[in-house]
């Protein structure tokens, strides 16, 4: 028995993916997301309303299809701090080398939307990551954090490091300068020098 045809709304949620993502925000068209959605324009309107509450909805779509994707990929999550950032970093990085299209769009989503939209966007990214943490957390042993330093405080130094050198590693992964392998020791060095410095001593 074969899959079902997708709906119309779900091509052109794929088209729009993929438009955004290789033309960036102002240059995207709707004429050309209605022609690979194999559909009027005016039906993306239809269900969209707009240009941008098409990005949007998109966003919301893309940002919770990953990070559902994080938390199903194999393998059990270390009960370490350190070692639980690392891992979800990496499940990150090969994500965005499995779903590179998805990848481009949350960048043009975040950095080139109107203003007003970007607000709206920062304001779900923000959701996304308080409703996100207890997942995270959930199992982590903070008993060998040196005193005075609480599990929010490491983890937010953590995660300020960790997006940034995501970012980094992902461009060279993109660029083919380093395989999977290469790219976790790399960024295990990182996270070794936070672990001896939050962690209490002996």
């Amino acid at each position: 028995m074969s899959d079902a045809e997708p709906t119309a709304r779900e091509r052109i949620l794929a088209a729009a993916l993929e438009e955004f993502a290789t033309r960036g925000y102002e240059a995207a068209s709707t004429n050309a997301i209605a022609a690979k959605a194999k559909v009027a324009k005016g039906l993306v309107f239809h269900h969209f309303g707009s240009k941008e509450q098409l990005l949007e909805v998109l966003f919301e779509r893309e940002v919770n299809r990953l990070i559902e994707l994080v938390f199903a990929m194999e393998g059990p999550m270390s009960s370490d701090l350190f070692e639980r950032l690392h891992q979800l970093s990496m499940r990150k990085i090969e994500l965005t080398r499995q779903h590179p299209l998805t990848s481009d769009f949350i960048l043009v989503a975040i950095t080139e939307a109107p203003p007003a939209l970007k607000v709206k966007l920062a304001q779900r990214q923000a959701q996304f990551m308080k409703t996100t943490w207890p997942r995270v957390l959930e199992g982590l042993d903070a008993s060998r954090l040196a005193p005075g330093v609480t599990l929010m405080d490491a983890v937010e130094t953590l995660t300020m490091m960790s997006e940034g050198l995501e970012k980094q590693l992902s461009a060279l992964m993109k660029a083919r300068q380093l395989s999977m392998v290469e790219i976790a020791a790399h960024a295990w060095k990182h996270f070794e020098r936070l672990r001896d410095g939050l962690y209490r001593k002996g």
